[in-house]
């Protein structure tokens, strides 16, 4: 799977126990919006992690406890727009399922109202691992290509008409 770049519209992120990696070693491997850890990391960020450590801790995408954890976290997330919002992104195990989500802050707040522990438990940590991401232009509901929400493209088409 492959964004308009070419690369996969995530990168892997480990979790082990209350430590959140990029490089590969012990720990759960989810799939997380790719934007949220390239570019310049905000130290001792607030991280909201709603996953498990258990890998058949899962639930696919197309869920309706999932759709409406995705469409909640819209509404949620507005209030912290401006500096405080870092980024956030749900978390994947593959192109169907949900792992859970992290929404990643300058200030812990507002974390005891996110939809996505309604999926799974969430617990605060600090992580220099995030990257600041603009927040779409309109609200983005639908995930492109099985890319963790709300990252992602749809393909462009090659010249002369479909890929």
């Amino acid at each position: 799977m492959a964004g308009v770049t070419g690369e996969p519209p995530f990168r892997y992120l480990f979790l082990e126990g209350e430590r959140l990696r990029l490089d590969e070693g012990p720990g759960r491997r989810v799939g997380v919006d790719r934007r949220c850890v390239e570019g310049e990391p905000v130290a001792g960020a607030y991280v909201h992690l709603c996953a498990l450590a258990d890998d058949d801790a899962r639930v696919p995408y197309d869920q309706p406890e999932v759709q409406q954890a995705r469409r909640d976290a819209l509404a949620w997330w507005v209030p912290m727009l401006g500096d405080d919002l870092v980024c956030l992104s749900t978390l994947s195990v593959d192109a169907v399922h949900c792992a859970g989500a992290v929404t990643v802050t300058r200030t812990p707040r507002s974390f005891a109202d996110d939809p996505f522990a309604r999926l799974f438990p969430g617990r605060v940590l600090r992580s220099d691992v995030f990257c600041p991401v603009a927040p779409p232009a309109g609200p983005v509901l639908e995930r492109y290509a099985g890319a963790p929400w709300p990252g992602g493209a749809f393909e462009t088409p090659s010249e002369g008409g479909h890929p």
